[in-house]
């Protein structure tokens, strides 16, 4: 692992001037040049919320939400002007430690120092497929992403939750206040048994049936490198995502503890006492173990789903062309998800906080300079290149000739992540 003291020293001094209190929302840039490599490191506040090694308390505070700056139901708007970076350059990525992904296409490891101070995946059985692996830029879709014949169907039930139930997205953030409803819908697993407490998952952006097929194909599969756990999936639909006032962008891209507030204490119990669920599993549970939950999100899903670990009590993030870039600018933090690298690096080691990410080589805004702070490319390579410098697992996708949650690199790469993710999980006895 290359850790660079002189790195963290810039990128913790970095200090921004002048706060932002909203962004400007605008379609993202196609761009006709070449992929821009990220050379330069994440700029930004080190400030607020961090969890601290026991990776348990959440941090304080409901943070302050802005307006503007709304992201499409794609991910694809921007941010707006922003203070200039002056931080230092990314830390070098490793040569080692990777492993092609699973499920056909083209994929070779290109970096991926061990984390916990080996040199490669090799003499350390925990950082197995940790590190950058490239992908493209021909895909082939994973088989595991169709169902098997004879893959255990499990049960679904959904509901609704609406802004008046709500004390945490009312829709007042808003003129005039906003009134909306969304669906939550829940995946239970064939192999569920009733009074145990279930690892799980969150998807962002309501269901995504992928995270479900995955579940029933694989986790019956008793070779640890083709097995996910018996996972719940708790799809959460978004805020409507009317621009400029986008109830998704404030609720997926502030950088705040409110997200997991939301999901903690209004989405779970709800699925909790859920009448057709409480019918089926008397004593239903869902686990209060940090490393059994789990996060999935694609765009501002992927900042929603690092807001549930960063502030909250999840250690696994699936995070796909994430927007860790300055949509919604605070006074507490004035660029936004761009400074999670800089929160990253300024927090204690949390041991078991294991990151997938994955971004498109034409990703959102990619040639644009890092000063801007709004290249998905640039901001995603900055999170691999923190979260491998400060020793946690992480495996980052660059995915060659992909696009913006590009689905060709998702259904290749998405099953053999999750294996990835997951793996290490034990159950409690």
């Amino acid at each position: 692992m290359v850790q660079s003291l002189s790195f963290r020293a810039l990128l913790l001094g970095t200090l921004v001037a002048g706060a932002c209190s909203s962004s400007s929302s605008e379609p993202a840039a196609s761009g006709s040049g070449g992929h821009q490599a990220a050379t330069g490191g994440a700029t930004g506040l080190a400030s607020g919320g961090a969890l601290g090694s026991s990776g348990g308390a959440p941090g304080s505070g409901g943070g302050v939400v802005a307006t503007g700056g709304a992201s499409s139901s794609s991910g694809g708007a921007g941010a707006g002007s922003a203070p200039p970076a002056t931080g230092g350059s990314s830390p070098t990525v490793g040569t080692g430690g990777g492993e092609p992904p699973v499920g056909g296409g083209q994929g070779t490891a290109s970096g991926g120092a061990a984390p916990t101070g080996g040199t490669s995946g090799a003499t350390d059985p925990g950082t197995v497929g940790d590190g950058e692996i490239d992908v493209g830029p021909t895909y082939t879709p994973s088989p595991d992403l169709q169902l098997k014949a004879g893959a255990p169907a499990g049960f679904t039930t959904s509901f609704t939750l609406t802004s008046a139930m709500s004390k945490i997205y009312t829709g007042s953030d808003f003129t005039p206040p906003l009134t909306f409803s969304r669906s939550i819908k829940v995946f239970v697993p064939q192999q569920y048994v009733d009074g145990t407490e279930s690892p799980f998952m969150v998807s962002s952006d309501g269901f995504y049936g992928g995270l479900q097929t995955v579940v029933q194909n694989m986790a019956d599969d008793p070779n640890p490198d083709h097995h996910v756990p018996p996972l719940v999936i708790i799809g959460i639909q978004n805020g409507p995502d009317v621009h400029p006032n986008s109830e998704r962008s404030l609720e997926y891209d502030t950088v705040s503890d409110r997200y997991w507030r939301f999901v903690t204490t209004e989405v779970i119990p709800a699925v909790l006492s859920n009448a057709p669920l409480k019918a089926k599993f008397p004593n239903f549970k869902l686990t209060s173990d940090p490393n059994g939950r789990g996060g999935y999100g694609c765009s501002s899903g992927g900042p929603a789903v690092m807001g549930l670990a960063w502030f909250g009590d999840f250690n696994r993030v699936f995070s796909f062309s994430g927007s860790y870039v300055a949509i919604q600018q605070t006074m507490d933090h004035p660029l936004g998800a761009w400074e999670y690298t800089a929160m990253i690096m300024a927090a204690p080691l949390r041991p078991d906080f294991r990151v997938f990410l994955e971004v498109g080589e034409h990703d959102n805004r990619y040639t644009e300079p890092e000063a801007n702070h709004d290249n998905w490319v640039i901001s995603n390579r900055n999170m691999f290149n923190a979260l491998t410098a400060k020793g946690n697992h992480v495996r980052f996708i660059f995915a060659k000739g992909a696009g913006h949650c590009d689905d060709n690199a998702r259904n290749q790469v998405m099953p053999d992540g999750l294996v990835w993710l997951w793996r290490g999980y034990q159950a409690p006895k």
